[in-house]
């Protein structure tokens, strides 16, 4: 039986890439510069990114070629699963150059880069004890903390990182990447509180040290636009694209800030100037059509996918944004193509089989929707507990049953969807259906206003807008 739906749709997310929830410039500015990526030296964001090697570790220490070796020794020995041989090889190092950091740091390093968290934490807490002086093991557990979004506890350690580095004395490099990191990591607290000032004054001293660091001046730019000091900031983002060529397209980069403060008419003028200034460059069109998609504009969004996926016919997010766009243009057939095409490429991206799979349920033919059905499955099991996809996923697969006949299971997984207040806004959609089928109208009215209350767009938009006026029709009917 199907649970209460009655909650607020007001932090749900659609399942459709667009500039308005997706891509990579609202990925940069989710939260306005939360992202703990954009922290310099942030080993927690690194470590588990990449290969860990022994500049990983001493990089920022020291330039030893043997304490390299003996490090690298040591990092094979992890792998080795020989933990003690590690920490002994790093206690060692430790104990001939007291400029390399302690092998607590080190060790947390190591498991960090293995998604470790509790042996990490530990590593941590034990140097804090025995080497009460150093500065790093506060700052990696005010990373864990910003990462988590405990916001307070990470102004704490922060704080207690910044006043230790103050007193630092040890070893000049590694002072100077503290000073950085501590001005990083206190101006994203600034920014997560949206205490504007102090952020400024933190990235203008992160900036001092490393004049250089393009994620500095793209921080600086966000910050300085809610100041409302958008010429400052619109020179921030050059300056970044300027020491980046990867950086967002300056303009682009201002159209999402204004976008996101509801002044869309600013925004389209930016947009049609990032396209101007850099008119070859695919990702600056592949975000200039999600943006356009968001506004609902199919032909525009379209105009610059095809030509982004002409400049760039191997690229993967073409296709998938391609695709978006003819779904919410219910126009099936190109939608399946592009994603088909997307997901041949790559097995393994979610938004193109999981997008795949609600384009192919649309269909007559029994072995495409049996095919759909296979594809969510897997998703489903692929993509399980502590899955950033997983809701995702399982909204997928309830559609994908329901539009097979069986209602019962989709009810089960919107159900426990709902529970834990998970619902996307095409989730929201699929359960709005699912109550008028069973002639609970009034509430699949109300929760069909709710969702289309939210500007932005999403993939089942046009079917929940179409859903929405049916009911009311028949509501002024009598029907």
């Amino acid at each position: 039986m199907l649970l209460s739906f009655t909650h607020s749709f007001t932090n749900c997310s659609g399942s459709m890439p667009a500039f308005s929830r997706g891509g990579s410039l609202r990925q940069f500015f989710s939260g306005v510069a939360l992202c703990l990526a954009l922290i310099v030296g942030c080993v927690v964001g690194t470590v588990a990114e990449a290969q860990v090697t022994a500049q990983t570790l001493i990089g920022k220490s020291v330039s030893d070629d043997a304490q390299t070796q003996e490090v690298t020794g040591a990092i094979n020995r992890f792998r080795d699963r020989d933990i003690d041989g590690c920490r002994a090889i790093l206690e060692r190092v430790k104990s001939n150059n007291i400029k390399v950091p302690p092998p607590g740091v080190m060790m947390a390093m190591l498991w960090l880069s293995v998604n470790q968290l509790a042996p990490a934490r530990t590593e941590l807490e034990e140097t804090v004890v025995k080497f009460p002086k150093d500065p790093e093991p506060y700052l990696m557990m005010g990373d864990l903390a910003f990462q988590d979004r405990r916001v307070t506890d990470a102004d704490v350690l922060f704080s207690k990182a910044t006043q230790l580095t103050s007193e630092y004395l040890d070893n000049a490099k590694r002072k100077r990447d503290f000073e950085i990191r501590c001005h990083a990591g206190s101006a994203a607290v600034a920014e997560a509180r949206k205490q504007w000032e102090v952020a400024e004054s933190h990235l203008k001293g992160w900036m001092v040290l490393d004049p250089d660091n393009a994620s500095a001046h793209q921080r600086m730019g966000i910050v300085l636009f809610q100041l409302t000091r958008s010429k400052e900031a619109l020179e921030q983002f050059r300056e970044a694209k300027k020491l980046d060529e990867k950086a967002v397209q300056p303009e682009l980069a201002m159209a999402r800030l204004y976008d996101d403060a509801k002044k869309r008419e600013t925004a389209k003028k930016l947009i049609e100037a990032a396209i101007v200034a850099a008119p070859k460059d695919p990702a600056v069109l592949l975000a200039a059509s999600q943006w356009y998609l968001g506004q609902n504009d199919l032909e525009a969004a379209k105009v610059n996918a095809e030509e982004a996926i002409k400049l760039d016919p191997k690229g993967l997010e073409g296709k998938v944004v391609r695709g978006a766009i003819a779904r919410v243009a219910r126009d099936y057939k190109t939608a399946e193509k592009f994603f088909n095409d997307a997901h041949m490429q790559s097995p393994g991206n979610f938004p193109a089989s999981n997008s795949l799979a609600l384009v192919l349920i649309e269909s007559d033919d029994k072995e495409l929707r049996q095919r759909a059905l296979e594809m969510a499955e897997a998703n489903a099991a692929m993509h399980r507990e502590n899955s950033p996809q997983q809701v995702n996923a399982m909204t997928t697969l309830s559609w994908v049953y329901y539009k097979l006949g069986r209602r019962e299971d989709a009810e089960k997984i919107l159900a426990q969807i709902t529970q834990n207040n998970a619902l996307t806004t095409d989730g929201a959609y699929y359960v709005a259906k699912l109550l008028s089928d069973r002639g609970e109208k009034d509430r699949a009215r109300k929760i069909l206003e709710e969702v289309l209350a939210n500007e932005s767009m999403f993939a089942t938009k046009p079917d929940a807008t179409d859903l929405l006026a049916k009911l009311k029709k028949e509501a002024g009917s009598g029907g």
